[in-house]
């Protein structure tokens, strides 16, 4: 079976598993995970932080926005660029109505009421995905977006993908492209 093929599979699997854990069970396991990262000396050490909105059955990322924005960090999120379709970042002040529907619906910074952000000021990057090796590879959602940015980060940026354990798997089929997450989070 070729690879594009294996990684189809897998993503059908783990979502179809995903999409069956109960929202409890997302809730909790979620603020479990958020704990673990938020713990984290180079999340503790980061003054911007690279996050996304959580959609669907992923794990939910508010506990960790919104401890960051506490701590008085520059919280980013993804925008997914029209014209390039590239994944570019700008700043999120924690209000919903400074969100607009991108991509897939998935809630992203108005253009208007947001700064964008260089790649070389992250430092620390919560970064989606549907599986996980244990390694570090990640199978995200087909687009490449993130590996095309872990590729741009500095190499002192930290990447962590939190994930429940049914996305942790034993391999993750991978090509050239794909690149590792530095920390896999998860219970």
């Amino acid at each position: 079976m070729d690879i594009k093929k294996q990684k189809t599979n897998l993503r059908k699997a783990i979502l179809e598993k995903r999409d069956h854990l109960t929202a409890r069970y997302r809730s909790e396991t979620s603020r479990i995970i958020s704990a673990s990262l938020l713990s984290l000396d180079s999340f503790q050490q980061s003054t911007v932080i690279a996050a996304y909105i959580s959609f669907g059955s992923e794990f939910q990322t508010d506990a960790v926005l919104n401890e960051a924005l506490r701590l008085g960090k520059t919280v980013v999120l993804p925008k997914i660029e029209p014209v390039s379709r590239a994944l570019s970042f700008r700043t999120f002040n924690g209000k919903s109505e400074d969100l607009i529907s991108g991509r897939w619906d998935i809630p992203e910074p108005d253009p208007e009421k947001s700064e964008l952000i260089d790649h070389s000021q992250i430092e620390f990057v919560i970064v989606p995905g549907i599986a996980f090796s244990e390694q570090g590879f990640r199978l995200g959602y087909g687009g490449g977006y993130y590996d095309s940015l872990i590729s741009k980060l500095p190499e002192s940026s930290v990447t962590a993908a939190p994930a429940f354990p049914i996305q942790v798997v034993p391999e993750v089929p991978c090509e050239a492209h794909d690149l590792k997450v530095d920390l896999l989070i998860t219970t």
